[in-house]
């Protein structure tokens, strides 16, 4: 029950390894497709990830909505030797909430739990408070070797597919390397990343963490409200 702050490590952003040899990029082609999807100030957004810890694999999937100050995220989590659960993440500038049936013993008859600095129940949650859709753009922005890999169609929109090998440390995540799917307007459609999160809670175990996030309806209206003070815990 006092896993759940670990188990959301892969909101910390995304996901795949993946790869291939690619057609060297020149220039800041990804760059220019992440300033303008940024540009548009909200998005909906759909993700689906898995966190292995140790041989135990953990996997999420859920959507929300975010623009660039806050947002909200539905997720549904697959636990070894639990099951299915939900999980509900509010972000609103710098703060982070998460409400679930997990962490009802320890919430006292409060629903919500404000996570402060970077632990929570005992975990190291450094790379999930304060996390977005946004943050995974901004991990595109790291330095590292780019290649093209041609192009995909996603849910019916054609994109060019961009890999980035990264092997650097950012935000408390060992990151090997990110993908980007980049349609025809130049908005970022989808971002995968590959990456370590080292949980102090295990001894700096390190949480190989795989994570994809769709991106659509871009423009779209987001309202993301604090929960009460009294329905909060921490």
């Amino acid at each position: 029950m006092r896993r759940i702050p670990l188990l959301l490590a892969p909101l910390a952003l995304a996901s795949c390894g993946g790869g291939g040899t690619g057609t060297p990029v020149s220039g800041d082609q990804l760059g220019v497709a992440v300033h303008k999807t940024l540009a548009q100030g909200s998005e909906k957004v759909t993700l689906k990830g898995t966190v292995d810890l140790s041989g135990q694999k953990v996997s999420v999937d859920g959507s929300g909505a975010f623009n660039r100050s806050s947002g909200t995220l539905h997720l549904h989590l697959d636990l070894p030797g639990i099951g299915t659960t939900t999980v509900d993440e509010l972000v609103v500038g710098k703060v982070t909430w998460i409400s679930s049936p997990l962490l009802a013993a320890s919430l006292h008859g409060k629903h919500w739990l404000k996570l402060k600095g970077s632990t929570a129940l005992g975990f190291n949650v450094g790379v999930l408070a304060g996390v977005t859709p946004t943050s995974a753009l901004a991990v595109l922005q790291l330095h590292g070797k780019l290649t093209s890999l041609g192009r995909d169609t996603l849910n019916g929109v054609s994109t060019k597919h961009y890999h980035v090998v990264l092997g650097m440390t950012n935000q408390n995540a060992q990151y090997k390397s990110a993908d980007a799917w980049v349609d025809t307007q130049n908005l970022v459609r989808r971002v995968k990343l590959d990456f370590n999160a080292s949980i102090a809670s295990t001894g700096g175990t390190n949480a190989d963490t795989v994570l994809t996030i769709d991106y659509s309806d871009f423009g779209t209206a987001v309202t993301a409200t604090p929960p009460p003070a009294s329905d909060v815990s921490g």
